[in-house]
C-alpha cells in the first residue's frame, strides 16, 4: 500500500523523479511510518556521526533543534565509535522519531516539529548529503511503483 500522497507519481520513472522536488517533499512530509537506515562503510567516531547529522540538518530546523538532535543521536550510540559495518536505523512516524542500533529494539525516541521531515530531506532534498542515495531511492521507488 503507497502512501497516498505519492498516488500522482506511480508510473512516473526514476529518472523523472530525481527532477521533481515535489515527490522527495512529498515523501518527507507524508505521515505514514518511514525509514531510514545509514549503513557505516568504515568505523566512525560516535561524535562525528553526530556532528555530521547536526550540521546537515541545521539549515532545515535551526541550530536549537539541531544541537538537541546531535545529543539525542550521541546518547542512543552511547559508545566512543561505530565499528565498520555498524547500521543506525532512524524511523518516523508523524512528528516521533526513533533512533536504534539494532533494527528497532531499545530504541530512543524524541518528539520534534518538523525534525522527521527535516532529516529524511538531508538525504533527498535539493542539496542532498549523498545525491547516489537519492538517486538510489528514487530508482527503487519507480521500480516498486510501476504501473501493472
Amino acid at each position: 500500500k503507497f502512501i497516498k500522497s505519492l498516488k500522482n507519481y506511480i508510473g512516473v520513472s526514476g529518472e523523472d523523479l530525481m527532477k521533481s522536488s515535489d515527490f522527495f517533499n512529498d515523501f518527507a512530509e507524508s505521515k505514514p511510518v518511514k525509514s531510514l537506515l545509514l549503513r557505516f562503510h568504515r568505523e566512525v567516531g560516535a561524535s562525528d556521526i553526530s556532528e555530521a547529522l547536526g550540521e546537515a540538518l541545521k539549515p532545515r530546523v535551526g541550530e536549537e533543534i539541531s544541537d538537541t538532535f546531535q545529543k539525542f543521536i550521541l546518547d542512543m550510540i552511547a559508545k566512543e565509535r561505530l565499528e565498520k559495518g555498524s547500521d543506525i536505523f532512524i524511523t518516523c512516524k508523524g512528528e516521533k522519531l526513533w533512533a536504534s542500533l539494532d533494527g528497532g529494539k531499545d530504541a530512543a525516541s524524541i518528539s520534534i516539529k518538523g525534525l522527521c521531515p527535516a532529516v529524511f530531506l538531508v538525504y533527498l532534498g535539493d542539496t542532498p548529503v549523498s545525491p547516489q542515495a537519492k538517486e538510489g531511492f528514487a530508482n527503487g521507488f519507480a521500480g516498486l511503483a510501476e504501473k501493472k
